[in-house]
């Protein structure tokens, strides 16, 4: 689309102080934005544009959030979404089969075998080995996100 094409009065002084393909860019920006096609941009006008195009992400961002496409953000969508940590935690628990807030080499065992990892029991124990500090054959919630971090997954 050219200048002409655009029907808006454009200077000459605009024309040589703006390249042409800049220029028709810009006037069809203005033209989207000049919804009653009047040659100007009134606030209703910039406003509905605005808004449309704030609508739009907004929209993206909600459909981003309903992690179940159920139309609607759950409390538990919404932590997840919110809460940076709320995944691990929940995993973590996840994985706590005795719920004792510590993961043994048994429940070590079973997260290999629920990831299909490659990993036999001797390495599984040297993993559990290298992740748990205080030698006390349990992994903490921290000592986790180490071992997670270090082998990447969680």
């Amino acid at each position: 689309m050219t200048i002409d094409k655009l029907k808006l009065a454009v200077s000459e002084d605009l024309k040589a102080l703006i390249a042409e393909e800049k220029l028709t860019s810009l006037l069809q920006a203005f033209t989207q934005l000049d919804s009653n096609q009047n040659g100007k941009i009134g606030k209703d006008e910039f406003l509905d544009f605005s808004l449309t195009k704030e609508k739009s992400h907004l929209t993206k961002r909600f459909e981003g959030l309903d992690a179940d496409n159920d139309g609607f953000i759950t409390f538990e969508e919404f932590v997840a979404a919110t809460e940076p940590n709320y995944r691990i935690v929940k995993r973590f628990r996840e994985l706590d089969l005795d719920r004792n807030g510590l993961l043994s080499l048994d429940e070590a065992i079973n997260i290999a075998d629920q990831l299909v990892l490659p990993l036999n029991t001797k390495e599984i124990g040297i993993i559990l080995k290298e992740a748990d500090h205080d030698g006390d054959g349990q992994i903490t919630y921290y000592q986790y996100l180490g071992a997670i971090a270090q082998i990447g997954f969680q």
